[in-house]
């Protein structure tokens, strides 16, 4: 694999989606001002200068969210990077070590362990902390060569001459990881930092923020000051695009004067390994454990999963339903393509999806979809359950 070449064909392809965005940005009538922008209350500077403003303007902060770069001696050596600087790795490494354990660390490691990487994970508690059981054992069936330690953490990133990384200079070589009182130094000629995002609020004065650092919102995603709003990963709700972009249209219905709509309580994610793996409220603590019932079975196969029959892996699929009501409270699927399916049951089940509801639907054939099945025989999975 050559990494020049792929980020050099990534590039074009995120080019041509900015003129898209370019373009529409100018079909609105919208100016776009490029600079360091600074916020204080509601001054705004740009380059350093005053930005003037007219009566009445609103403004809306959407700055987004950047990395969280760990507090890790030499971690600023050269060889580590974050998701926002990976596009300057040069060459795959030889040994990866990665520092986190969540839905970004799971991709990376599956997706430089293809390239032929000797891949490590450093997680500071579980591997894909509080997804469901299901996934995190098709995700490890995934990954089968990365050694994922769990309740881990990287020490030090050492060089190979000794650079602590406070100049700069060194190359990363070896990291030291502990856990509990274990220590272990491995092999490492690359570091991918992805331990999570924080709200990007380092250029804004005069806003509350919570102790996450998040800009603080009402339900109309009004600030504690007057005529400023903010939407997206910078109120730090949920760090997913598609939750971040329902925000902004929100924050403009509001500052408009329309009626701002509800965010949905079930919001669908997804982990992007060999399947997709996209799971929705699989395992929530506002639900009456005592009435809800979790069904699975085997994903179907079909296109993309046909030739994984002899191993006995198509996925697998799962819903979790209130018996007393029928509703369809929480959805997995690992197989290709889940994320689609997801999105569509994400949406009923915020319509109050129930196992009735699927009596006459008619799937697609063949289809790698097993959601369907659970949702449409669910009914009479609880009916022999009660018997």
């Amino acid at each position: 694999v050559s990494l020049p070449n792929l980020w050099k064909e990534l590039g074009a392809q995120q080019d041509n989606i900015f003129k898209v965005l370019d373009n529409d940005a100018d079909l609105a009538g919208i100016e776009v001002i490029t600079g360091e922008v600074t916020l204080s209350g509601r001054d705004i500077y740009l380059n350093g200068s005053p930005l003037p403003q007219g009566d009445g303007d609103k403004i809306l902060i959407a700055t987004g969210s950047s990395p969280i770069i760990p507090q890790v001696k030499g971690i600023d050596l050269k060889g580590v990077y974050n998701p926002h600087t990976l596009q300057s790795m040069t060459e795959v490494p030889k040994n990866l070590l990665i520092i986190g354990g969540g839905i970004i660390a799971a991709e990376y490691a599956y997706i430089f362990s293809q390239f032929g990487s000797k891949v490590t994970m450093a997680c500071r508690s579980a591997f894909l902390r509080d997804k469901p059981e299901r996934l995190i054992k098709c995700a490890r069936k995934e990954i089968p060569g990365v050694s994922i330690r769990e309740y881990t953490l990287a020490e030090e990133l050492r060089s190979a001459d000794g650079t602590d990384g406070t100049d700069s200079k060194g190359f990363v070589a070896s990291a030291v990881l502990k856990s509990g009182k274990n220590r272990e130094e491995i092999p490492c000629d690359a570091v991918i930092i992805a331990s999570g995002l924080r709200p990007r609020t380092d250029n804004i004065k005069g806003i509350a923020l919570d102790d996450s650092g998040a800009i603080v919102v009402d339900d109309r995603y009004r600030t504690n000051v007057d005529g400023v709003y903010a939407a997206g990963d910078v109120t730090g709700k949920v760090f997913l695009t598609p939750y971040a972009r329902m925000q902004g249209i929100a924050a403009a219905k509001s500052i408009i004067g329309e009626k701002v709509p509800k965010i949905p309580e079930y919001i669908p994610q997804s982990v992007k390994l060999f399947y997709e793996h996209t799971f929705c409220n699989m395992d929530s603590e506002s639900d009456n454990k005592n009435s809800v019932r979790e069904f699975s079975l085997p994903a179907p196969a079909g296109p993309g999963s046909i030739w994984s029959v002899s191993e006995r892996y198509t996925g697998i699929s799962s819903i979790r339903v209130d018996a007393d009501s029928g509703t369809v409270k929480g959805i997995h699927l690992s197989s290709p393509s889940s994320g689609t399916v997801g999105a569509y049951m994400a949406y009923l089940m915020n319509k109050s999806l129930n196992v009735k509801d699927f009596e006459t639907f008619l799937e697609v054939h063949p289809s790698t979809d097993g959601l369907y099945m659970l949702v449409k025989y669910g009914d009479t999975l609880l009916t022999k359950e009660t018997k």
